[in-house]
């Protein structure tokens, strides 16, 4: 959202954005680039009924000051308020949830109370940017006749220089996730104590909760002289770039922008086939699929790209290439922009379907 902004405003698009607290980097961001941020001190993740009307009544008063032809919502709870504000206001309303709230991905189930809302918000018109084709299918699956119509326009990342110092002895294998229960550092730790015979080391950056249990795990298997813990490392970039594998070992996942950028970077990714990760990651050409919690099967992936630069080279060469077609910011803005541009030029409100 913050690079599709301000591209757009590079192209002459007047952009203002509502954010509720903390602002954070985001905001920083936004203002350094010279876009408004109007706080929306009530947008809150949790659901709650009284402060979730409070909230509305503070984006419509924001919209009604800014004035947008064009209403763009990202994530469930902005979603659902912006999509009712933009109705009310009568202006187009574009729903980007970077992963349905809706879908229970650990089980592979739904929420009832979360689908229902959404069911109701898909009423009030509009168009849900979906952000691979994973996600679009689920919306469908799920939403049925009652969903919105559903671009697929995958996440893009601004290119940037991709060579940095590699790893002299040792191969270097990075994951950069938040330690919670979606992500599976436990996997990788139990593939890496398998391949002890091999030279290797581990970066991982990120914090979360989980991130003790996994620094004693590494500690009791006798790994701790080759596992680096980043923390809230700021030059992702810089990290990959120094690189030479990616491991995104997940529960779960909608489509991961950490392994765009280990494409972006050069490298062959390993990551768990889940989601939209496929989209990404084509098994054998720039990297390899693993199913979830298969500790097994990533050692073996892992052995064959320790065991071969030129495999680790050529896998890399492709995962850039991809990143470059397909994923490159300037794609996902082209697409947006037309999208909204369509919208405009086809006269399309924000009114209620037929039926509700």
């Amino acid at each position: 959202m913050r690079d599709l902004t301000i591209g757009l405003r590079g192209r002459g698009h007047d952009c203002t954005v509502m954010v509720g607290p903390p602002e954070g980097a985001l905001a920083e961001q936004l203002r350094e680039a010279g876009v408004p941020v109007v706080p929306i001190p009530a947008l809150r993740k949790p659901i709650r009924p009284v402060a979730d009307a409070v909230c509305f009544a503070q984006v419509m008063r924001a919209l009604r000051k800014a004035r947008p032809e064009i209403v763009a919502a990202h994530t469930a709870k902005a979603g659902f308020i912006g999509r009712f504000a933009a109705r009310r206001l009568g202006a187009p309303v574009f729903f980007t949830p970077h992963g349905l709230s809706f879908v229970d991905r650990e089980r592979g189930t739904t929420i009832g109370f979360r689908l229902l809302l959404e069911r109701l918000a898909a009423r009030t018109g509009g168009q849900m940017i979906a952000v691979c084709e994973a996600e679009r299918r689920l919306a469908l699956q799920y939403l049925g006749s009652q969903a919105a119509p559903i671009a697929t326009i995958p996440h893009g990342l601004p290119d940037c220089e991709t060579r940095g110092e590699r790893s002299g002895g040792r191969a270097a294998i990075a994951m950069v996730a938040r330690f919670d229960r979606q992500k599976d550092h436990a996997t990788l730790v139990r593939a890496l104590s398998s391949l002890r015979h091999l030279e290797w080391e581990l970066r991982l950056a990120g914090s979360g909760p989980l991130l003790e249990s996994i620094q004693r795990m590494v500690e009791e298997r006798g790994l701790a002289s080759r596992v680096t813990f980043l923390r809230q490392h700021r030059d992702t970039p810089g990290l990959l770039a120094a690189s030479d594998i990616f491991v995104l070992a997940s529960h779960f996942e909608a489509f991961p922008i950490s392994i765009l950028e280990a494409m972006r970077a050069g490298l062959p990714v390993i990551a768990t086939d889940t989601g939209g990760v496929c989209e990404a990651v084509e098994e054998d050409w720039n990297g390899f699929l693993i199913p979830v919690g298969d500790s097994s099967r990533l050692a073996e992936r892992l052995t064959l790209l320790l065991q071969s630069p030129e495999l680790r080279k050529s896998m890399g060469m492709r995962s850039r290439l991809r990143f470059r077609r397909d994923f490159e910011w300037r794609r996902m803005l082209d697409r947006t922009e037309a999208l909204y541009a369509s919208a405009l030029r086809n006269g399309i409100r924000c009114e209620m379907a037929p039926g509700a």
